[in-house]
């Protein structure tokens, strides 16, 4: 018995001396037993239980890119090309309106300048001037500018271009010179002076040969964003500007006036039987919407609408007075 009681003494001593050695040890080097406890590598504390982890190493090489934010990047990128790409066709498009409307500007006032009469010349007064005055002429302010604007007569705007079929004025709205091309396809991005621009002109479909003098002939503009070219025709689907604006007027190349009378206007599509009516000869002019009756020729104005389908149509009809 008392050897055995003497050897669980001597045990009991064995766990003492152990644990006071460690401990020794371990206040020496700085080192603590126990998990999750910090050890001296130099002059910082690295914690045992992030280098078993793993994650000192990633804290050392700092925190890496995750898929997510890669992707939130690409999608800004993708963002900004896009916003770029928009603006470029925004101030792209601004600029082709503003050079279209300059040079349709310049030849609306050339032209009427040179269909404009002359007024009757003021009457010359007779009266002295008094003896504090003298005659100095016409104040600059007043003078009017018809000086800087070049008249141009039919001939001219034909030598100008060889397409001129003549010049048509639909109420207050639309005043512009009429051309026919080869095909439908020429004038929708090419302008009178034949400068590549998507507001092209106001063209005759090119298989009306006699022009004007066909029975019915038909005449096609873009619906513009600027409210130009053939834009304002889609008000005429409105009963009161109807009523107001009905008249259009034509000078054709060879100097002849011709009034037409606007009587229908609607909305249809691109296959409409109307735009085959005295072409293809499969109807006939009596088939339009509230026409008159012995009408001798009409004229069809044909435009696109916005934020439709693309065969939308706006057709306005009109008669020979």
């Amino acid at each position: 018995m008392r050897k055995l009681f003497g050897n669980k003494s001597e045990k009991n001593t064995g766990k003492k001396t152990v644990k006071k050695t460690v401990k020794k040890t371990a206040s020496k080097t700085g080192i603590k037993t126990n998990a999750g406890t910090e050890t001296k590598t130099g002059n910082k504390p690295v914690n045992e239980a992030a280098v078993k982890s793993g994650d000192f190493k990633r804290k050392r090489k700092g925190r890496s890119l995750r898929p997510g934010h890669i992707a939130y990047a690409s999608m800004a990128v993708v963002g900004v090309f896009f916003a770029a790409a928009a603006l470029r066709v925004l101030i792209g498009g601004f600029l082709e309106d503003t050079s279209a409307r300059n040079e349709y500007d310049q030849l609306r006032e050339s032209f009427h300048v040179s269909t404009t009469p002359e007024p009757a010349s003021p009457e010359v007064t007779t009266e002295p001037l008094n003896e504090d005055e003298s005659y100095l002429g016409p104040d600059e302010d007043d003078a009017e500018s018809v000086d800087d604007i070049r008249a141009l007569t039919l001939d001219e705007l034909a030598a100008l271009n060889r397409d001129f079929k003549g010049w048509m004025t639909v109420g207050s709205h639309i005043d512009y010179p009429v051309v026919r091309g080869s095909d439908n396809n020429k004038y929708l991005n090419t302008t009178f002076m034949g400068q590549r621009n998507t507001a092209g002109a106001i063209f005759m479909d090119y298989r009306h040969i006699n022009g004007f003098d066909e029975q019915v002939c038909i005449i096609y503009g873009h619906n513009t964003r600027d409210g130009s070219m053939f834009a304002p025709l889609t008000r005429y689907l409105e009963p009161a500007f109807l009523q107001n604006n009905p008249n259009i007027s034509v000078t054709t190349r060879d100097g002849k006036k011709l009034t037409y009378r606007i009587f229908a206007a609607k909305l249809t599509d691109a296959w409409d039987i109307a735009y085959t009516i005295g072409i293809n000869d499969t109807g006939r002019a009596s088939e339009f919407p509230n026409a008159p009756q012995n009408a001798s020729r009409y004229l069809l104005l044909s435009t696109c609408t916005r934020g439709g389908s693309n065969d939308e149509r706006v057709l306005v009809f009109a008669a020979l007075v």
